[in-house]
């Protein structure tokens, strides 16, 4: 028998049944959603918390969250059926280190709010960097091995939603595996120790090596890498993009982060992946990040080793390097914790007492290296030989020596340093330009690759310096004139100095000096590079790069590999299939960056770059599904392809904007979560 509500108004207006549940209500079109649920709740258990719980409409796949609004407004009728569900349910949710947790979440708010309130559980600063990311199916091993044009077609009939080869398709199999344990994550305060790293203690080559070679995911310390190195089993998850498309699939993967999880068709103990998804990190801070910087160094580390990024041999060899000292230092911190639990409580006070003699020593001048040369005739000017070549058709590769000399952020070149007075060869502004490094150590190379914007495209040109600490002078002041700032600023000495790091990271040391430890060369490197050099040779070339950098902790060396990360050419871009409206090609690819949107080739080739600094507006057509960007001089409009919605175009654009109004005093109300999300709302939320 319908349970009869408001008897008063049902005499006045028309009343029908409201199926809630296996319930059924006699309700009326002017009754509130609020009103509904507190008579509901007089005939539930009285002895279960329902404060969590709200009404949830299948057919509309909406939440009845607004508890003012009436039946008519969110036109319900006698047809809808209701459930009566509670807005918090457990997920099995897989970190970026691999880590599988069982997290509560809040299935009514938006993914953008519920991956804020999970990272300040599990203690990440900056929770709009990440995002909830669906979990990539393993492709048919039958694909692989058809036709390029056959599996072209495949993909062009495919759903977004459907097969895609990436690196983290290894969670299909960690879900799916029953052995495999999923810790219940309980949100608590972190609490960071710190271990003095002067400490010494004694370590047979044995035990270290087979802690290093051995298997723990579940490590409850979010803060340290896990004790674990890449197993073969494990390794052969780590399924490689085949081309550019499959990378371009990967971003229709990402969740909607203006829709609720449940709005977007996600179950109680489904599994998904929490994933960095913009690539600007504001404010990396050893001290309150441990636990980010972490799991930014286990996504950085697994996109190197499945060759989701490329790297040269060399850069391949400084990642595997600082992996294993992250490893050694994990372990053996492991190892000391579990001997001596009493030192986990002392504080050490030694890294704030080295910071400020630092600060002291800079505020008074007294560690301020001397210039490396004589080369500045002023505080903003540099000038040296130097060598250029720019590419031309059926012409050698010939690289020229000519007088450069960089004023602010104007880049300008003569015959000879006499004619420095007279008219320059050309002027070069550097603002705006790409700045790629074109380094091979083994071969003394310190090239400087600029990619110069031009009215019909990109322009290049190869500057190449003689020593390492000309190429890092130089580098650190292009990479500043860039973004237009000059060397007179306090951060181009840093600059300088990180780029001569790492250039010493690569530097070839002698076998006497090599590290004794027992390793799995296979677990440092990606495929490309195990199956090119036999067992034996791959560990030496390791253990012969990490002799430059084992001196370094774990925090450290973090930080290198992700300075070192963040320094490949194709860091930080993300893809998608277009149709640009002012080309006659078919498909193309629109790189978006953290500051830079790029139009890109299939085969990956950059032909031209716009920077986000200069973009006017940008809006979409919802209907044609057509985006279109407004920069100074010029309107760009293409339409997203093969299934790719402009919703993820759109929030990408927007959230980097976002992101870089953090370092700006624009950004208003920074600690207050409800005015971050309306702001983000308001920047990449879609509305038709």
């Amino acid at each position: 028998m319908p349970i009869s509500i408001g008897q008063r108004s049902v005499t006045d207006l028309p009343s029908w049944n409201l199926a809630i549940d296996s319930k059924v209500l006699l309700v009326t079109g002017s009754m509130s959603i609020g009103t509904i649920i507190i008579h509901l709740m007089t005939y539930l258990d009285s002895s279960k918390d329902l404060c969590d719980y709200a009404l949830w409409w299948p057919k509309a796949n909406i939440w009845l969250i607004n508890t003012k609004w009436t039946l008519d407004q969110y036109g319900i009728q006698s047809d809808a059926h209701l459930t009566f569900t509670n807005t918090q349910k457990y997920l099995r949710l897989q970190l970026p280190d691999l880590r599988i947790l069982s997290v509560s979440v809040d299935f009514s708010v938006s993914v953008f709010a519920s991956v804020f309130k999970l990272c300040q559980d599990l203690g990440i600063r900056h929770p709009e960097e990440l995002s909830f990311l669906h979990l990539p199916k393993v492709s048919n091993n039958n694909e692989r091995h058809t036709s390029p044009r056959r599996r072209h077609h495949h993909h062009h009939h495919q759903n977004i939603g459907g097969t895609l080869n990436r690196h983290n398709s290894m969670g299909d199999s960690l879900a799916n595996n029953s052995s495999t344990i999923s810790t219940i994550f309980i949100p608590t305060t972190p609490k960071l120790r710190s271990i003095n790293s002067s400490i010494s203690y004694q370590r047979t080559a044995a035990n270290l090596s087979k802690s290093l070679n051995s298997l723990s995911i579940n490590d409850g310390d979010l803060a340290r890498t896990p004790c674990t190195i890449t197993t073969k089993n494990l390794f052969t998850q780590l399924i490689r993009p085949i081309n550019l498309m499959e990378k371009c699939r990967l971003n229709n993967l990402w969740f909607d982060s203006s829709k609720s999880l449940m709005e977007q068709n996600v179950h109680e103990n489904d599994f998904i992946l929490l994933r960095f998804k913009y690539y600007s990190f504001y404010d990396l801070n050893p001290k309150f990040d441990a636990i980010r910087i972490n799991q930014l160094y286990e996504q950085a580390k697994w996109s190197v080793l499945s060759e989701d990024i490329d790297c040269t041999e060399e850069e391949m060899m400084t990642f595997a390097a600082l992996q294993l000292q992250i490893q050694i230092q994990s372990v053996s911190k492991a190892m000391l914790t579990f001997e001596n639990d009493e030192i986990n409580d002392n504080y050490d006070n030694t890294d704030i007492d080295q910071a400020l003699e630092h600060l002291q020593n800079s505020l008074l001048g007294k560690n301020k290296s001397q210039s490396i040369h004589s080369l500045m005739s002023s505080k903003e000017v540099l000038c040296d030989y130097l060598r250029l070549y720019k590419p031309r058709r059926f012409l050698l590769k010939t690289f020229k020596r000519y007088w450069f000399v960089l004023h602010n952020t104007q880049l300008i070149y003569y015959t000879d340093e006499s004619q420095q007075r007279s008219t320059p060869i050309e002027k070069i502004s550097l603002k705006g330009c790409e700045i790629l490094p074109d380094v091979n150590i083994s071969a003394k190379k310190y090239s400087i690759r600029l990619k110069i914007p031009s009215v019909d495209g990109m322009n290049e040109a190869f500057i190449k310096c003689l020593t390492e600490k000309q190429y890092a002078t130089w580098m650190a002041a292009f990479r500043l004139a860039s973004k237009g700032r000059t060397i007179d600023e306090p951060s181009y000495e840093t600059e300088r100095e990180s780029i001569i790091a790492l250039l010493n990271m690569q530097l070839p040391i002698s076998n006497t000096q090599h590290t004794k430890t027992d390793i799995q060369p296979n677990n440092y490197v990606s495929i490309k590079f195990a199956k090119k050099y036999k067992t034996k040779q791959l560990t030496e070339r390791i253990l012969e790069a990490h002799a430059t950098v084992s001196n370094l902790d774990g925090t450290e060396a973090k930080l290198r590999y992700l300075k070192a990360w963040q320094s490949l050419p194709e860091f930080g871009i993300s893809t998608f299939l277009v149709k640009f409206k002012d080309s006659s090609k078919k498909e193309e690819i629109l790189g978006i960056a953290s500051n830079r949107l790029l139009r890109m080739t299939m085969t990956g080739e950059t032909l031209k770059t716009w920077w986000i600094s200069r973009m006017r507006s940008w809006n979409v057509n919802w209907d044609k599904k057509l985006v279109t960007v407004e920069f100074d001089d010029e309107i760009v409009q293409f339409l997203p392809l093969h299934g790719t919605d402009s919703k993820s175009i759109h929030e990408f654009i927007g959230a980097y904007i976002f992101l870089a109004m953090r370092s700006t005093a624009t950004m208003p109300n920074k600690n207050d979560p409800l005015q971050q999300e309306l702001l983000f709302q308001q920047l990449t939320a879609a509305y038709s």
